[in-house]
C-alpha cells in the first residue's frame, strides 16, 4: 500500500463510529512500519477479566447479566464492522479474540480492538479508489498471513484466506470462553505418556452440548455459582457452536447473531429482574 492508498484507507476508516469498538485516531508511518493510534480506553483484556492468573478464583464477571452483556457489545461491534460502515466495501476484523477485546472500567462494556488494522496493514487488498462515493475491491482481493492459534477458521488455517465467516469463527469461540472461562487453546502434559495434550474451547464445549443439558451445566464457568438462565445459556453455546461450524457456508452471519444475542439479553435482564440478582457492583480492574 503506497501513501497515497494508506491516506485513503484511513480517512475512510476514521469515519466509523460504534460505541463497541476502539476509535481509531491516525497513524504514522516510518520506513516500513505503520504505526496505529487508538483511543485510551480505561480497563482489561477479556482475557485478563476471565483468567486472572494471581487469583485464578476471581473474575470481575460475576454474574450472568456480565458476561451476556459483554457478548451483547461484542456482537453489535463486529455486526456493525461486517455490515454498516457505510463505505460500500465489507470490512474484516481479523483479530477477533479475548486478548483483543477491552472491557471498560467501571461499567464493564466490551470495545472491540485493531479494527482497521487488517485493512491499514495489508492483511486484506482493497482499492480504495474514489468512483463518486462507490469502493470496490481491487483484483487482488485477499492474500495470505497469519492468524492466532484457536481463533483460526478451518479453511483460513488450509488457505490462508480470510473472511467475514473467519470472522464469525473467531467470534464464536471468544462466546465459549465467555461461557466457560477457558482459553481458546491450551496444551498441558499427559502426565502418563509426558506428551502434550490439546485442549481446545470448541471441542470442550461440543463434548458438553453432546452430553445433554446436564453435561453443559457442568462446563459453564463455575465462578457464576450455576446463577444464571439455564435456557438462555445452553442457546448461547450452541449459538456459539454454529459460529464455529467446520463449513463457512452453515455458519451464520453476523446480521442474523446480533438479533439472536439482543434477544437472549434481553431475556437474561427480565431473569436478573425476577431472581432479585445484585447487579450494581462496583469494581476496579487494576492490579492487587
Amino acid at each position: 500500500m503506497d501513501t497515497q492508498q494508506l491516506v485513503e484507507c484511513l480517512s475512510v476508516i476514521c469515519k466509523s463510529h460504534h460505541s463497541s469498538l476502539v476509535k481509531l485516531k491516525g497513524a504514522s508511518v516510518s520506513g516500513s512500519y505503520i504505526y496505529l493510534v487508538y483511543d485510551y480506553v480505561i480497563g482489561a483484556s477479556l482475557s485478563d477479566c476471565l483468567r486472572n492468573a494471581k487469583n485464578p478464583n476471581f473474575t470481575v464477571l460475576c454474574n450472568w447479566l456480565s458476561r451476556i452483556k459483554v457478548a451483547y457489545d461484542i456482537a453489535h461491534g463486529l455486526d456493525y464492522v461486517h455490515n454498516s460502515t457505510g463505505l460500500g466495501f465489507d470490512f474484516v476484523h481479523n483479530h477477533v479474540k479475548s486478548s483483543s477485546i477491552i472491557v471498560t472500567e467501571p461499567s464493564l462494556n466490551a470495545k472491540i480492538c485493531h479494527f482497521g488494522t487488517a485493512e491499514l496493514c495489508g492483511e486484506i487488498v482493497k482499492d480504495y479508489s474514489f468512483e463518486g462515493k462507490d469502493f470496490k475491491r481491487s483484483d487482488s482481493k485477499m492474500k495470505k498471513f497469519e492468524g492466532t492459534r484457536g481463533y483460526m477458521a478451518p479453511e483460513f488455517q488450509r488457505s490462508g484466506i480470510v473472511t467475514q465467516k473467519c470472522d464469525v469463527y473467531a467470534f464464536g469461540v471468544v462466546i465459549l470462553e465467555l461461557s466457560s472461562g477457558m482459553e481458546a487453546l491450551t496444551y498441558k502434559v499427559d502426565e502418563e505418556s509426558g506428551g502434550y495434550v490439546r485442549i481446545s474451547v470448541v471441542e470442550a464445549a461440543r463434548e458438553a452440548v453432546g452430553g445433554g443439558g446436564g453435561g453443559v451445566r457442568k462446563w459453564v464457568d463455575k465462578r457464576l455459582r450455576d446463577s444464571y438462565p439455564v435456557e438462555v445459556v445452553e442457546r448461547l453455546i450452541r449459538l456459539a457452536l454454529d459460529c464455529v461450524a467446520e463449513d463457512p457456508k452453515t455458519r451464520p452471519d453476523m446480521g442474523k447473531v446480533v438479533n439472536r444475542v439482543s434477544q437472549m439479553f434481553l431475556e437474561s435482564q427480565s431473569w436478573t429482574e425476577k431472581m432479585g440478582a445484585v447487579t450494581d457492583i462496583t469494581v476496579s480492574l487494576a492490579p492487587r
